[in-house]
């Protein structure tokens, strides 16, 4: 769990509260789920009390295993995950039909359902391991990273091959 006591915010407007926690994946529901690697996230970030909402907003730090797309190397990548949402209390009168607004009761907000949200929506849909990377060779399969091959490039899809008179 991770809890911001946000007692003080709730009284002042205007007023600025920093918060970091260290957690690991287990204790937030993330074990086995994912890329996440090692058993540390850092979570920094701010809470702010603007007259009508809390706003929270931080940044994740984690590292992250993947293997890359092109290429098929495992490689591991520092993450930074920025998160936020706006909280109100439970039973105050709504501000806005159309916010998207999440709510806490008591005097304490646990954002650990926001962190964990966050760092499964910020995992990328296609991993390079750099912008770069060459890939596999379409015939032999050898990783074009680490050595060249000796096979033709210039093979042509003969369904294709009409729209080539088109470049002479």
């Amino acid at each position: 769990m991770m809890k911001i006591n946000i007692l003080q915010a709730k009284i002042a407007i205007g007023s600025r509260e920093t918060f970091e926690f260290i957690t690991s994946t287990d204790k937030i529901d993330l074990e086995g789920e994912g890329p996440w690697v090692g058993n540390e996230i850092k979570v920094e970030g701010e809470l702010i009390n603007n007259g009508r909402v809390l706003k929270i907003k931080g940044v994740i730090h984690a590292t992250a295993k993947y293997q890359c797309n092109y290429c098929l190397e495992d490689f591991m990548t520092n993450m930074e995950i920025p998160f936020g949402d706006d909280f109100q209390e439970v039973g105050t009168e709504e501000i806005d039909n159309e916010a998207d607004l999440a709510y806490y009761n008591g005097d304490e907000i646990d954002i650990a359902d926001l962190v964990r949200e966050s760092m499964i929506l910020a995992e990328p849909l296609k991993v390079v391991c750099n912008k770069s990377c060459r890939g596999l060779c379409p015939h032999c399969g050898i990783n074009l990273n680490v050595s060249q091959c000796s096979c033709k490039n210039d093979i042509i899809d003969p369904r294709l091959a009409v729209l080539s008179k088109l470049l002479k």
